[in-house]
């Protein structure tokens, strides 16, 4: 019987809180309204960057409205092919070979991101997208400055090497999902 009467008290107790929650809900929710829909104007206001990268060049566009306000194109041929990891050389060539690549891919991608805040800068960015080849995303997240990783709102996987016209098609459908 005791344990049935601390039941009932506990659940008596939850009971009363709830209804105290319910009572101390705002009654002037519309105020909110106006708030809204400045931040959603701030939104269509704003630009959107792009950066499609792959290993030798990458595309930086920054986007106003779904339209191209500016873009850059970046070619690095100097970073080297990778090759086989292990080529079984004991002198450990393959290593220096490779790590040589990943000091040009390093260097490349500083480049990319230098481009990239010379290309905002003075403008109000609400997004930036990264696109080109799925293993590069995250080397160039890491590389990206802080203000733009916390604005970073997705990827996308596409081919380079395919005319310019069809990368601005594609990155405007991947706005317009976003957007949606």
């Amino acid at each position: 019987m005791c344990a049935y009467y601390n039941t009932n008290i506990k659940i008596s107790v939850i009971m009363r809180e709830m209804k105290d929650f319910n009572t101390k809900t705002p009654q002037n929710i519309a105020s909110f309204n106006p708030d809204l829909k400045s931040v959603l104007g701030e939104i269509e206001e704003g630009h959107y960057l792009i950066i499609a990268a792959d290993l030798k060049k990458a595309y930086l566009f920054l986007f106003n409205k779904g339209i191209v306000e500016t873009s850059k194109n970046i070619m690095d041929p100097s970073v080297g092919k990778r090759t086989r990891k292990d080529s079984g050389e004991i002198s450990g060539r393959s290593n220096k070979l490779s790590h040589r690549i990943d000091n040009q891919i390093h260097r490349h991608l500083q480049l990319i991101i230098q481009e990239a805040v010379m290309l905002i800068k003075g403008k109000h960015i609400n997004g930036v997208f990264l696109g080109g080849h799925k293993p590069l995303f995250h080397s160039i997240v890491n590389e990206l400055p802080a203000d733009s990783k916390n604005k970073l709102r997705g990827e996308f996987i596409t081919e380079l090497n395919i005319p310019q016209d069809e990368l601005i098609n594609h990155c405007k459908h991947v706005l317009e999902e976003y957007i949606k």
